[in-house]
């Protein structure tokens, strides 16, 4: 005669939860457990099988993996067998805990294949999801072995051992059921004496519609919410000649106390709360509090206040539910709207303004190929690549930056260079674009810009403008201050012969290249830079020839001793292009705006 068989049925253990964010309640979830595991001990059953959720985050925290194997170490020194299956809490895309467990020898996975408890056979099925059930695939089951079911007593045949099935999931005719146990017994190449389930929190026994196999939950081995009302328990299995008999064993935990205030009239609603709180003072030490608050809806309630109170009366978590009934919203106020989420993301993420490291970011993040255990190495991949990529860019020794602009450009604001035009052409790498001031100039504005300019852009520009002479010239304070003279002498001068002729032009192509006297701005002196030899210039500037009345440059009047007002040197860098029609009175051209640039447009 086969022995009997004791197997000790536990599962939702939910070790590592940190709830209500509470270091605690963490330690209660271990409590719990090592409850259970010192009662498979102390009672010398067979095997302790663990139907799924051994942990609450698939992403337990070394700490929670070192005190579990702790605890399934105290089994195997007592020769006992864990055998598991995976919940959903736990499931990861490919290797699970229970595997590593399995590598060490603390444990072993439950499978199509069967484990053997004396002559015991007990497979498993790890959690499946909703939409994944239909098309489950019973296939690939083992009969047991007679070698190995027969153990206690060769005697037995094979098909007279017993066979348990073991899976996480909520099945008929228990509530929010997904899975129907007939159809699960109907498929199975083999008939089953029990089905240990997990997934309920709730202990729970029954049979299938035959009556043939025992159905049942142990329940959680801890509270995980207030509704949990009920003692925590396990089951113990045993089977024998009487056939299967399921036991129950509660576990102590920590007390779960709800207190219900019902508010008459808007009176003092707190000496209310606080006289109903009086009723319960011995039992709130040490407890989860749970204040739920129903009736007249009037005073605003903090709720703050009210949890503080109860910590202080020694609860160790306290939560408050006002459940009064609020004053509905209007139906014309208020406003459903349905939208696909992924065009909701996705028009959020174009609100975003994201560059490529941020689309990058997003798009592993939200990725359904990509587990959480990846992230961080995937999203270092690709933004090394992509930094790769922009810096073999700026290593190009043929990197520039083309700036868009027509072909000929007017200066204007400037004196001296009304009228001008200058050629449309690269900046190469050499110059410099400053974001705070917004113009373009040269990195270095006391070298001479023949040695910062690269002879292919010199090139360039000359034959951009072959009919245009480019000299480089070194612009002193004198040799500028006399520069701006002569040439202000030298228009006035030629003005009355040019004028008659250029008149009807002049009202929609020309623009007076001077200003009278009166009406320059007088800029602030620019003093030279201490410590700079006096050979280097202070500034550099382009000269461009004028166009006069034949197309021919014109020529500077020297002699002119007369004195303007000191002005900053003109920086052709700083010209913009002429916009809009010359008016009637000579010399007022609008005023200068600062042609911005971005380097990120060009990047």
């Amino acid at each position: 005669m086969a022995r009997e068989i004791r197997i000790l049925h536990t599962a939702d253990t939910h070790l590592g939860y940190r709830q209500y964010h509470s270091e605690a309640r963490r330690r209660d979830f271990f409590a719990a457990f090592e409850l259970v595991v010192n009662d498979a001990v102390e009672m010398q059953v067979d095997a302790v099988v663990h139907a799924g959720d051994l942990f609450d985050s698939r992403n337990p925290t070394l700490e929670d993996l070192l005190e579990t194997m702790n605890i399934l170490a105290r089994l195997r020194a007592a020769g006992i067998p864990f055998f598991g299956i995976v919940g959903n809490h736990e499931s990861k895309q490919s290797t699970q805990w229970l595997d590593l467990f399995e590598e060490m020898g603390l444990a072993a996975r439950l499978g199509k294949k069967p484990l053997m408890v004396s002559n015991a056979a007990i497979y498993g099925i790890d959690s499946v999801p909703k939409s994944k059930i239909p098309i489950f695939d019973y296939s690939g089951f083992e009969e047991p072995d007679s070698t190995l079911s027969t153990l206690s007593n060769p005697s037995i045949p094979a098909k007279n051992c017993w066979k348990l099935l073991v899976m996480h999931q909520i099945v008929n005719p228990f509530p929010y059921a997904e899975w129907d146990c007939d159809e699960v017994l109907e498929n199975l190449p083999f008939g089953v004496d029990a089905i240990l389930l997990g997934d309920y929190h709730e202990h729970a026994i029954t049979k299938n519609k035959t009556g043939e196999t025992w159905i049942t939950y142990p329940g959680s081995t801890e509270r995980n919410a207030v509704s949990e009302k009920d003692a925590r328990s396990y089951n113990l299995i045993t089977l024998s000649e009487k056939g299967v008999e399921i036991s129950r064993r509660t576990i102590p935990t920590r007390n779960f106390l709800s207190i219900p205030v019902e508010l008459n009239g808007e009176d003092k609603p707190y000496e209310q709360i606080f006289s109903r709180v009086s009723e319960y003072l011995e039992e709130i030490p040490e407890s989860v509090v749970h204040l739920e608050i129903s009736g007249d809806s009037g005073i605003v309630l903090s709720q703050s206040e009210l949890e503080e109170y109860l910590l202080k009366k020694g609860a160790l978590v306290s939560n408050v539910k006002d459940r009064r009934t609020k004053e509905s919203i209007p139906e014309e106020v208020l406003k459903v709207a349905f939208s696909d989420p992924d065009h909701a993301v996705a028009d959020e993420i174009g609100r975003m303004s994201l560059n490529d490291g941020g689309l990058i970011i997003d798009e592993i993040v939200r990725s359904p190929n990509i587990s959480r255990s990846r992230v961080d190495e995937e999203t270092e991949g690709m933004l090394s690549k992509l930094i790769e990529a922009k810096a073999a860019d700026f290593r190009s020794p043929d990197f520039g930056i083309e700036i868009p602009a027509s072909p000929a450009v007017e200066f204007s604001g400037e004196t001296g260079l009304a009228g001008k035009f200058r050629p449309a052409g690269i900046i190469a790498g050499e110059l410099e674009i400053t974001e705070l001031s917004g113009v373009l100039r040269t990195s270095d504005g006391n070298e001479d810009i023949e040695n910062k300019l690269p002879r292919k852009g010199i090139e360039a520009l000359a034959a951009s403008n072959p009919g245009n002479e480019i000299e480089f010239l070194e612009a002193k304070d004198n040799e500028t201050e006399s520069k701006s003279e002569t040439e202000l002498e030298s228009k006035s001068d030629s003005k009355p012969e040019t004028e008659p002729e250029t008149e009807p032009e002049s009202k929609s192509d020309s623009k007076p290249e001077t200003e009278p006297e009166s009406n320059i701005e007088t800029k602030p002196e620019i003093k030279p830079v201490s410590g700079l030899a006096e050979s280097k210039p202070e500034k550099e500037t382009r000269k461009l020839p004028e166009l006069g009345d034949k197309g021919k440059p014109e020529m500077e009047t020297p002699g002119k001793t007369e004195k303007l007002p000191e002005e900053k040197p003109a920086r052709a860098t700083e010209l913009i292009e002429k916009g809009g029609k010359t008016g009637q009175n000579k010399g007022k051209g609008k005023s200068a705006i600062p042609r911005q640039y971005n380097l990120g447009d060009y990047l």
